[in-house]
């Protein structure tokens, strides 16, 4: 199990499906964000997140998320792309 972990931590390709995983989530989320708080008005939206100094905490929120979101999710892929290899 640990040999695995190691494995996949070390593999390149995870670093950069964890990278691409956190940057599509990161612009996902804020879109939802966008649309489910503001309904598509950016005054509102700029006057909350951006005019009342909240802007860093929107954008290190969503960068967080991505990135906890992108280590799970592209763990679980190597690991059962991993897995599916040595079946064959």
């Amino acid at each position: 199990m640990w040999k695995m972990f190691k494995t996949i931590l070390s593999s390149e390709n995870y670093w950069r499906s964890v990278l691409r995983l956190a940057f599509l989530f990161a612009i996902v989320f804020a879109v939802v964000v966008y649309v489910g708080e503001a309904k598509f008005d950016w005054e509102y939206f700029s006057a909350k997140y951006i005019n009342e100094g909240r802007w860093f905490t929107f954008f290190r929120s969503r960068v967080l998320g991505g990135l906890v979101y992108g280590l799970f999710v592209s763990y679980f892929f190597q690991r059962r792309k991993i897995l599916e290899d040595r079946v064959k």
